[in-house]
């Protein structure tokens, strides 16, 4: 069994599919909330860098934070090929202190939040990233939820290619824990060429949220409001209203105070 977070060159490969419409929604909302022409920006949890890497060439000043060191590696020498530069540091999502350095926004998307285990580190996480931003600043938050009737999608696919590496990525749900409030789910990556065929697989547990549960953690900390909400469409021009069915959602906190 293999950790796939450390293996960042297939990693990166699978999770930078089709990102276009997420990466195009954050540089819209970040430009929304600030009229400064240069942004600095935190990813907490930011692995290899799939969203650190384009947002920096498009004139954002990036710092990043991961607990694996190999995924910090990569990253690192992806900036370098591209001759880019961002702050980058070991650290938790829950023990984590950006020091001195304030942000006008943060992000965390693709499920990362749900990787804290437990309410109270979840409120930590928020604490913490609350006290590195800036007054008004914005933390976006893109999760699943449990929606009501508690049926989620049990096998997820999706190809992706980057020159002669095929990365066939499967994810599987292989339990539910109503009552901690867990899924644990199984990936296997298939990495092949012409030449070698792979196969990996890794078993992690994340958090679930139902609509509800969600917005009454936000509101408990007291650091953060929920300021609008979109969808899967990214569609900045369109927040919706999310019910109790509602499965996903992608969330704009404002800092308060």
């Amino acid at each position: 069994m293999t950790n796939w977070y450390s293996l960042p060159t297939y990693y990166d490969i699978s999770f930078s599919h089709e990102m276009y419409e997420e990466l195009a929604f954050l540089k819209r909302v970040f430009r929304k909330y600030s009229t400064k022409s240069s942004l600095n920006l935190l990813e907490p949890a930011c692995g290899t860098g799939r969203l650190i890497v384009p947002l920096s060439k498009h004139g954002f000043r990036c710092t990043g934070f991961d607990i694996n060191s190999y995924a910090l590696k990569y990253l690192e020498e992806k900036l370098k090929r591209n001759k880019l530069k961002a702050t980058l540091f070991a650290g938790d999502m829950v023990d984590f202190s950006t020091k001195y350095r304030m942000f006008d926004g943060a992000y965390c998307t693709v499920d990362t939040f749900r990787h804290l285990l437990s309410e109270e580190q979840a409120k930590q996480h928020l604490l913490n990233v609350a006290k590195g931003l800036k007054k008004n600043g914005i933390y976006v938050i893109g999760l699943h939820l449990l929606p009501k009737q508690g049926i989620t999608t049990k096998v997820s696919r999706w190809v992706s290619k980057r020159g002669r590496l095929t990365v066939k990525t499967s994810m599987t749900l292989i339990g539910q824990d109503n009552k901690k409030r867990t899924e644990t789910l199984k990936v296997v990556l298939n990495p092949f060429t012409k030449k070698e065929n792979n196969k990996y697989e890794s078993i992690y547990r994340l958090r679930t949220y139902t609509l509800r549960q969600f917005r009454r953690l936000i509101s408990t900390t007291k650091v953060f409001e929920i300021d609008s909400v979109y969808d899967y469409d990214y569609d900045l021009t369109s927040p919706v209203v999310l019910d109790e069915k509602s499965d996903y959602g992608v969330f704009i906190l404002r800092k308060m105070g």
